[in-house]
């Protein structure tokens, strides 16, 4: 009941806003934008510039991302050997078995269930997904789209997004010992606890369009989502960093409903996203229960 539920429940207002003609979609559009340049990369810079990365062990990130190298592959090839998907679809059916929501919905969590100090496994993951599983994938879909890609191109675009240049900013000041001045704290506090509200709403009124017709595909990847991928991170961390006092908040993020970043991909390039859409909102109703049991 709390703080899961009230977490989710602004993006269920954005749901039913758009399902009821409230809102429209370029509404959704205009906020997720202001949301993803500027609320979303001054929440991230705060919980980074104000956590201990000096404690911090970097076994189970290596884990993390060993775990969703292994399931993206499997995820890609089934898509696209089983379910005849595009390589397109197939790519990022297989991003959304290993990519969470959890820059707007684990993190903002987490803060409230553990304070800004002890939230840094999940912070490590918001940062993995953002430089390493989201670059990747834009290298492979520029390649499938235009038969070619240059790393440095992609490297450049990604440099530019705000989320990168704040997780950046953020891992350099808290390295160098560079304390955050007061002033900006409170700017941040202020500004950056709008950023999940405000996307998540907006995330909701986006999918209100989505038509349900649940198939093999959607199914599949719902389940890779809610359960291979957590069981492998914990299995891996079992085994490797068993006594990490961090484990709990990795198997968290872990569990995190699929991102909405590779429903923004799939537009962008135009792939169909009937499936996506379907597995984040499915992904986000059945993480009420598997989140609270794991929080």
């Amino acid at each position: 009941m709390d703080p899961i539920l009230p977490v989710f429940t602004i993006m269920a207002f954005g749901f039913a806003m758009g399902r009821t003609g409230k809102t429209s979609v370029d509404d959704a559009r205009l906020l997720n934008r202001f949301a993803m340049s500027i609320l979303l990369p001054v929440f991230i810079f705060g919980v980074i510039a104000n956590t201990p990365i000096s404690s911090f062990s970097i076994v189970p990130v290596a884990i993390y991302a060993g775990v969703q190298a292994i399931i993206f592959t499997v995820g890609f090839l089934l898509a696209y050997r089983v379910f005849k998907r595009s390589a397109g679809e197939a790519l990022l059916l297989g991003f959304c078995g290993i990519f969470g929501n959890n820059a707007l919905y684990v993190l903002p969590m987490s803060v409230l269930l553990y304070g800004q100090e002890n939230v840094l496994p999940v912070t490590a993951i918001v940062t993995l997904d953002a430089i390493l599983a989201f670059g990747c994938s834009m290298l492979a879909l520029q390649i499938i789209s235009i038969g070619k890609a240059r790393v440095s191109a992609v490297v450049l675009s990604i440099a530019k997004l705000p989320m990168i240049q704040a997780i950046i900013f953020g891992v350099g000041l808290n390295l160098l010992g560079i304390s955050v001045p007061s002033p900006i704290n409170t700017f941040v506090d202020f500004s950056g606890a709008g950023a999940a509200p405000v996307a998540l709403f907006a995330l909701g009124v986006v999918l209100s369009q989505t038509q349900f017709q649940l198939d093999g595909t959607v199914v599949s990847f719902t389940l890779i989502k809610l359960l291979l991928f957590p069981a492998s991170i914990w299995l891996g961390l079992e085994f490797f960093a068993a006594d990490d006092p961090g484990k709990g908040l990795f198997l968290l993020g872990a569990a995190a409903p699929a991102g909405a970043m590779s429903f923004s991909l799939a537009m962008l390039y135009n792939i169909r996203t009937d499936a996506i859409a379907q597995i984040i909102i499915v992904t986000s109703v059945l993480t009420l229960l598997t989140l609270a049991a794991l929080a």
